[in-house]
């Protein structure tokens, strides 16, 4: 019988395996509908409509008098993107862009509140600004793979009318677009410890660029500094008001240069956005405001420089990313491709002839594709519209709006099928696991305990604050086995259920404030009531604990050694690289010697680890050096609480390995939420990421950061394993019920994002919720496997 167990349970960890990557191949295939350019009627509807190289290359060549709307000559641009560019970074009335927000106020540039759709990471918000496509939530999984884009896009049509564009910044683009800059120097956008050169490097061609030697009808510029200060040091560090300063000087710059060169009859435009906003944490990937909320600002910089641009409103109109893709295609007399969804804002800045001619464009665009789709959307005007009638004009504005949130809205759709699989075998597995343990099906009551915990996964709200309910179950596990010792009156473990319930309030609150709901703002606290500074100054553990860093390190250090009886150099190294990193130890020559304790670490003291004791045992030095210093005391109280938690004994002795696996499925829960982690992308932490690291390197920076995310639940079992009872069954045991249950949570999510696929937040909170499931099997997987 053991043996016949132990077959299902590999069979079993095999069909998750082909389950996690189809739907990892169904989150790709959504991105894969956003690159295709829609479907046809008849024979051709079984094809997409993805041009071929030379179709593609023919369509591009059009020249400009054969277009219905032309310019005498095309504009010179220069397009400028701050990486996580909030938009509460400008509009602050402590913001230190003096330059560009006086233009703002002086209506010599436009402010734009742009929209960045889910994910808010790097890849699929660039993807918007050049194709006017919205890339779907796959794109995540890309992010860091990146590959030529498909979709026809502004920069190809521009390159192939043999306008000269140069490309300086992230390195993304040259991975985008091959071959589409005479010039260009791409910089690496995943080393977030360098926020310094990674922008000087930039900034070092505007000189030859603008020395009249060099020429070029378009100027990209792409700045990472920002973002990766708030990676590496959060979104409230004193480095952001001087990296945002010199952004406005660098603004300033290029301004002057356009002004003075506009001597010609071309028209100049500068465009400076965000590709995403900025977490007070410093990360960004969720749909929070301060992540989906960009700034657009819009220069036209033309013979007339004195000219006013068309006047601010009291707030920036509000628009979508697309948008800017669709007005760079107008403003070089481009026609829009047939999948962008973006409405033009060139009339913003040009006179009524330019506008009603704009107005025809789109209201064509947007009826060629209501056409092609088949939406069921009235046109509000038939063939013989008036565009100069001043009503008809405002209608069309708001009937635009109207097609792009219904475009948007049906833009993807879920692969059902690879789904359907997924599901098949998900719950196939977890079916064969639970009934090769009989016992199973006679405890209903603890049955009924996870079969409620997943279907929360049906209301959005409790998935956003699943913490809350992870909270709440491991309370209420301490105080049942409280309410036991009332009753039974055991000694030894009073003790235990006491220290436990101190860690465990302690550890919940102290990550609080990366929380979405819980950011300690001083502004929720009512005046009346806190009128001193000192009374409203509120905050959580972390936070407070980053003042004493140093003797947190030093009590941790003092408890570990005391604690770990054996195998010293497992603290004692991951601690000395806390302080010298800490201290900030500069360099010596090329030898760093924080980032060398770190490989030493790396390569000797977590192999010792792990062959002197276990697996999790062995990845604790890794996460004691990789935490912040902070955080060092918070994963002292999760190893603490796993060692507590093993000593409880449980009752019936049939229901003995079940209770042990709700138990410990509650706990690690709830350990991972204690790390300040959560259902949205935003709450991963790239700074851990990159400790000890001198340079990007994609296997040890997703290593890291695998280890970090899920330092919570290693911790706990590294704890509980740590304490043997002969009354306790194998660990492999309640592992392996573990692994079926994250198995069901999984099915569970999968069953949400089927039914909820049209839902507003299927993006934002649903999808997120699987990817976070798919990573929890594919952990517990391989540790239970070992």
């Amino acid at each position: 019988m053991k043996n016949l167990i132990k077959f299902l349970f590999q069979t079993s960890r095999l069909l998750v395996v082909v389950a996690c990557i189809l739907l990892v191949y169904s989150f790709v295939a959504l991105e894969g509908r956003g690159k295709e350019d829609g479907e046809t009627d008849g024979d051709d509807r079984k094809t997409n409509r993805r041009t071929t190289e030379n179709e593609k290359e023919k369509k591009d060549r059009i020249p400009l008098q054969d277009l219905n709307f032309q310019f005498p000559e095309t504009p010179r641009l220069v397009f400028m993107v701050i990486d996580a560019f909030r938009l509460s970074f400008l509009t602050s009335p402590e913001s230190p862009m003096t330059f560009t927000k006086s233009s703002i106020a002086n209506n010599s540039a436009l402010l734009f509140d742009a929209y960045a759709r889910m994910p808010t990471v790097t890849l699929p918000r660039i993807t918007a600004y050049i194709t006017g496509t919205l890339p779907s939530f796959g794109t995540i999984l890309t992010n860091l793979a990146t590959d030529e884009i498909k979709i026809d896009n502004w920069i190809s049509r521009i390159h192939a009318l043999k306008k000269r564009i140069h490309f300086f910044g992230d390195d993304t683009w040259i991975r985008l677009l091959p071959g589409k800059f005479k010039k260009y120097d791409g910089v690496t956008s995943f080393y977030v410890n360098d926020y310094t050169e990674v922008d000087q490097n930039v900034t070092r061609h505007l000189r030859k660029e603008f020395s009249g030697f060099r020429k070029w009808d378009v100027l990209i510029l792409h700045y990472l500094g920002l973002d990766h200060i708030g990676h590496s040091l959060g979104g409230n560090s004193p480095k952001i008001p001087e990296k945002l300063k010199e952004m406005d000087e660098v603004i300033v710059r290029i301004h002057e240069f356009l002004r003075n060169s506009s001597s010609d009859s071309r028209e100049n435009y500068l465009i400076v956005c965000g590709d995403h906003g900025m977490t007070a944490a410093g990360s960004h990937g969720g749909a929070s405001p301060e992540e989906t909320r960009v700034p657009v600002v819009m220069w036209k910089i033309g013979r007339q420089t004195n000219e006013k641009m068309v006047k601010n409103t009291e707030k920036p109109p509000k628009i979508e990313q697309i948008d800017v893709s669709a007005t760079i295609f107008d403003l070089f007399g481009l026609e829009m491709p047939s999948e962008s969804y973006g409405i033009s804002l060139a009339s913003w800045f040009r006179d009524e002839n330019f506008e009603e001619e704009n107005l025809k464009k789109q209201h064509e665009h947007f009826k060629n594709i209501i056409e092609e789709k088949h939406l069921s959307i009235s046109d509000i005007c038939d063939e013989n519209c008036d565009y100069t009638d001043k009503f008809l004009q405002k209608s069309l504005k708001k009937w635009f709006k109207t097609v792009q949130e219904e475009l948007i809205g049906t833009s993807t759709e879920m692969p059902n099928i690879s789904m359907f699989i997924s599901f098949a075998l998900l719950l196939q597995v977890s079916a064969t696991v639970l009934s090769a343990n009989a016992w199973f099906f006679r405890t209903p009551q603890l049955n009924l305990s996870i079969f409620l915990v997943n279907i929360m996964c049906f209301a959005s709200s409790l998935i956003e604050e699943e913490h809350e309910i992870w909270f709440y179950l491991g309370s209420t596990v301490v105080a049942i086995r409280a309410i036991r010792w009332l009753r039974n009156r055991e000694q030894k473990e009073l003790k235990p259920i006491i220290a436990l319930a101190v860690l465990h309030r302690i550890a919940y609150g102290y990550m609080q404030s990366t929380r979405r709901r819980w950011s300690m703002d001083q502004s929720l606290l009512p005046e009346s009531l806190f009128s001193e500074v000192f009374d409203r100054n509120v905050t959580d553990f972390n936070t407070f604990l980053k003042f004493d860093a140093i003797l947190v390190m030093i009590g941790s250090f003092i408890y570990w050694w005391i604690y770990i009886k054996k195998n010293h150099s497992l603290i004692f190294l991951p601690m000395l690289s806390q302080y010298l990193r800490y201290m900030e130890f500069a360099p010596i020559g090329i030898f760093n010697i924080s980032a060398q304790i770190h490989i030493l670490i790396q390569l000797c003291v977590v192999p010792i680890g792990i062959i002197t004791g276990t697996m999790l045992f062995g990845f604790l030095p890794l996460i004691l050096a990789i935490v912040p210093v902070s955080q060092v005391l918070l994963a002292l109280f999760t190893y603490r609480i796993g060692h507590l938690s093993a000593k409880l004994q449980f009752g019936d002795v049939e229901n003995l390995i079940f209770c042990m696996a709700s138990f410990f499925y509650f706990f690690c829960n709830d350990n991972f939420q204690f790390q300040g982690n959560s259902n949205s992308l935003s709450t991963l932490s790239l700074t851990s990421a990159y400790v000890g690291l001198l340079d990007y390197y994609p296997i040890l920076v997703g290593a890291q950061l695998i280890v970090y995310t899920f330092a919570g639940p290693v911790l706990y079992m590294a704890g509980r394993t740590s304490f043997v009872s002969t009354k306790s069954p194998a660990t492999s045991h309640w592992l392996q019920l573990h692994f079926s249950f994250r198995i069901s949570a999984l099915a569970t999510s999968l069953i949400c994002l089927y039914i909820f696929q049209n839902h507003l937040f299927v993006w934002s909170v649903y999808s997120p919720k699987v990817v976070y499931d798919i990573a929890h099997v594919i952990v517990f997987g391989v540790i239970s496997a070992f």
